[in-house]
Protein backbone atom coordinates (compact mmCIF):
# COMPACT_ATOMS: atom_id res chain seq x y z
CA UNK A 1 0.00 0.00 0.00
CA UNK A 2 1.35 3.28 -0.86
CA UNK A 3 2.38 5.54 2.22
CA UNK A 4 1.58 9.61 1.63
CA UNK A 5 2.01 12.48 4.37
CA UNK A 6 -0.32 15.16 5.21
CA UNK A 7 -0.32 18.04 7.39
CA UNK A 8 -2.96 18.66 9.89
CA UNK A 9 -3.72 21.59 12.65
CA UNK A 10 -2.32 20.55 16.45
CA UNK A 11 -6.69 19.61 17.05
CA UNK A 12 -6.47 17.11 14.58
CA UNK A 13 -4.08 15.52 15.42
CA UNK A 14 -5.16 15.83 19.01
CA UNK A 15 -8.51 14.19 17.71
CA UNK A 16 -7.20 11.25 16.00
CA UNK A 17 -4.72 10.03 18.64
CA UNK A 18 -7.79 10.17 20.72
CA UNK A 19 -9.54 8.13 19.03
CA UNK A 20 -6.77 5.49 18.13
CA UNK A 21 -6.20 5.84 22.37
CA UNK A 22 -10.11 5.22 23.05
CA UNK A 23 -9.58 1.81 20.50
CA UNK A 24 -11.99 3.45 18.36
CA UNK A 25 -9.43 2.46 15.44
CA UNK A 26 -6.54 0.10 15.46
CA UNK A 27 -4.17 3.07 14.12
CA UNK A 28 -4.03 6.52 12.24
CA UNK A 29 -3.70 4.74 9.07
CA UNK A 30 -7.35 2.82 9.43
CA UNK A 31 -8.77 5.96 10.69
CA UNK A 32 -7.93 8.14 7.78
CA UNK A 33 -8.86 5.52 5.31
CA UNK A 34 -12.15 5.01 6.52
CA UNK A 35 -12.70 8.82 6.92
CA UNK A 36 -11.51 8.39 2.94
CA UNK A 37 -13.83 5.86 2.27
CA UNK A 38 -16.65 7.78 4.02
CA UNK A 39 -15.96 11.20 2.29
CA UNK A 40 -16.21 8.98 -1.09
CA UNK A 41 -19.50 7.42 -0.57
CA UNK A 42 -20.92 10.96 0.29
CA UNK A 43 -20.16 13.24 -2.43
CA UNK A 44 -20.82 13.37 -5.97
CA UNK A 45 -17.53 12.17 -7.34
CA UNK A 46 -19.05 11.16 -11.08
CA UNK A 47 -17.87 15.02 -12.24
CA UNK A 48 -14.11 13.79 -11.21
CA UNK A 49 -12.06 13.26 -14.17
CA UNK A 50 -10.68 9.92 -12.73
CA UNK A 51 -9.00 8.45 -9.55
CA UNK A 52 -5.76 6.79 -10.87
CA UNK A 53 -6.36 3.16 -10.03
CA UNK A 54 -9.50 4.13 -8.15
CA UNK A 55 -13.03 3.05 -10.11
CA UNK A 56 -15.85 5.74 -10.43
CA UNK A 57 -18.32 5.33 -7.22
CA UNK A 58 -21.07 4.07 -8.94
CA UNK A 59 -19.47 0.68 -10.24
CA UNK A 60 -21.01 -2.43 -9.86
CA UNK A 61 -18.16 -5.01 -7.78
CA UNK A 62 -17.82 -8.52 -6.39
CA UNK A 63 -16.47 -8.16 -3.07
CA UNK A 64 -15.26 -10.66 0.01
CA UNK A 65 -15.68 -9.82 3.30
CA UNK A 66 -14.10 -11.78 6.22
CA UNK A 67 -14.54 -11.23 10.04
CA UNK A 68 -13.29 -12.55 13.22
CA UNK A 69 -15.26 -11.58 16.04
CA UNK A 70 -15.51 -12.57 19.41
CA UNK A 71 -18.43 -14.97 20.10
CA UNK A 72 -20.80 -12.66 21.86
CA UNK A 73 -24.03 -11.71 21.08
CA UNK A 74 -23.77 -8.48 21.45
CA UNK A 75 -21.39 -8.55 18.51
CA UNK A 76 -23.65 -11.15 16.81
CA UNK A 77 -26.59 -8.32 17.21
CA UNK A 78 -23.99 -5.68 15.55
CA UNK A 79 -22.93 -7.87 12.47
CA UNK A 80 -26.87 -8.73 11.79
CA UNK A 81 -28.08 -5.21 11.67
CA UNK A 82 -25.40 -4.68 9.17
CA UNK A 83 -26.11 -7.88 7.57
CA UNK A 84 -29.71 -6.73 7.15
CA UNK A 85 -28.70 -2.97 5.93
CA UNK A 86 -26.74 -4.67 2.82
CA UNK A 87 -29.01 -7.65 2.38
CA UNK A 88 -29.95 -6.97 -1.04
CA UNK A 89 -26.57 -6.84 -1.79
CA UNK A 90 -25.42 -9.84 0.19
CA UNK A 91 -25.35 -12.84 -2.05
CA UNK A 92 -23.55 -15.31 0.51
CA UNK A 93 -22.84 -15.54 4.19
CA UNK A 94 -20.93 -18.39 5.92
CA UNK A 95 -20.12 -18.56 9.22
CA UNK A 96 -18.78 -20.94 11.87
CA UNK A 97 -17.78 -20.80 15.32
CA UNK A 98 -13.90 -22.06 16.79
CA UNK A 99 -13.33 -21.29 20.16
CA UNK A 100 -14.21 -18.60 21.35
CA UNK A 101 -14.16 -16.34 18.10
CA UNK A 102 -17.00 -16.25 15.29
CA UNK A 103 -15.33 -16.63 11.42
CA UNK A 104 -17.49 -15.04 8.77
CA UNK A 105 -17.55 -14.73 5.34
CA UNK A 106 -19.83 -12.55 2.98
CA UNK A 107 -19.60 -12.35 -0.64
CA UNK A 108 -21.14 -9.07 -1.58
CA UNK A 109 -22.32 -8.22 -5.29
CA UNK A 110 -23.68 -4.41 -5.50
CA UNK A 111 -22.07 -0.57 -6.01
CA UNK A 112 -18.99 0.21 -4.95
CA UNK A 113 -20.32 3.05 -2.62
CA UNK A 114 -22.70 0.42 -0.82
CA UNK A 115 -19.08 -1.61 -0.52
CA UNK A 116 -17.32 1.06 0.92
CA UNK A 117 -20.09 1.93 3.64
CA UNK A 118 -20.53 -2.02 4.86
CA UNK A 119 -16.59 -2.01 4.90
CA UNK A 120 -16.75 1.28 7.25
CA UNK A 121 -19.96 -0.11 9.45
CA UNK A 122 -17.95 -3.44 10.45
CA UNK A 123 -14.49 -1.20 10.77
CA UNK A 124 -17.33 0.39 13.90
CA UNK A 125 -17.39 -2.43 15.42
CA UNK A 126 -14.94 -1.98 18.16
CA UNK A 127 -14.69 -5.76 19.61
CA UNK A 128 -13.83 -6.77 15.82
CA UNK A 129 -10.69 -9.28 16.50
CA UNK A 130 -9.99 -9.27 12.41
CA UNK A 131 -11.34 -7.62 9.33
CA UNK A 132 -10.55 -8.23 5.90
CA UNK A 133 -11.78 -7.61 2.09
CA UNK A 134 -11.22 -7.66 -1.36
CA UNK A 135 -12.32 -6.44 -4.26
CA UNK A 136 -12.61 -9.27 -6.94
CA UNK A 137 -13.50 -7.20 -10.00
Amino acid sequence: MPIISISINESLKQFINKLVKKNQYENKSKLIRDALLRLMSDIEVSGFDNFGDISPIEKSIIGNLIVIAPHDPIVQRKLNKIENKYMEQIVNKNQHFQGENLLMSIIFDGKISDFQNIVVDINGIKEIKNFRYLIVN
